[in-house]
């Protein structure tokens, strides 16, 4: 039998022998990278530059870990707070549990599906408002703040009830703190009361 010519496919072949051949050099066997890392000192290894970042391994750490952070306050707020800037928070809270109340009185007087929710809805959105209140006007040693109590506001599943401010109540001065319970405590402090009304009412009746 006459051999066969592989001319016309040789250099095709010879390419694609090239580029394994490139291919095999360029990607190194996990032998010959240990080899390599190990050269400097062979009983140790001396892989210094192959150790985890200690950023890493907190995050790595706190990803196994189950048990959950609790934030109080935003770590992005620089500075010293000022009464302006807590009580446009506790406005924009105060808004919210002033919804939620107007939309629980609704549901109840009208005796709808919804209003056991929508009063329970209510009294979570006083909880927030009054406990970053609290945070934010409590003297030292002080639980209840002229009237606004911090409800108990079911801890759920044996978990504490998370409460978050934007600025660290360790931050706020005694002058600030007299300031913002001046000219928000009797808000704070009706809306409190109506909440609790309703919730008497709906539950005599």
């Amino acid at each position: 039998m006459a051999p066969l010519s592989l001319r016309a496919g040789a250099p095709v072949l010879r390419l694609r022998s090239l580029q394994s051949a490139q291919l095999t050099r360029n990607i190194a066997s996990p032998r010959a990278l240990y080899s390599i890392l190990s050269a400097g000192n062979p009983r140790t290894g001396n892989v210094q530059n192959t150790s985890i970042p200690t950023q890493i391994q907190y995050s790595l750490a706190a990803t196994q870990s189950s048990a959950p952070i609790a934030r109080t306050y935003s770590s992005d707020a620089a500075g010293k707070p000022t009464a302006d800037l807590l009580i446009e928070e506790l406005q924009d809270l105060y808004e919210v549990a002033k919804d939620e109340f107007e939309i629980a009185t609704d549901s109840t007087d009208g005796a709808t599906i919804y209003a056991a929710s929508d009063r329970e809805s209510s009294r979570d959105a006083l909880n927030q408002l009054c406990a970053v209140y609290h945070l934010y006007t409590a003297r030292p040693g002080e639980e209840v703040d002229s009237g606004v109590k911090v409800e108990a506001g079911a801890e759920k599943d044996g978990e504490a009830p998370v409460v978050e401010t934007k600025f660290n109540p360790a931050d706020i001065s005694g002058e600030v703190r007299d300031e913002v319970r001046r000219r928000v405590g009797q808000r704070v402090r009706e809306l409190r009361n109506a909440v609790e009304v309703l919730e008497e009412r709906a539950h005599a009746e």
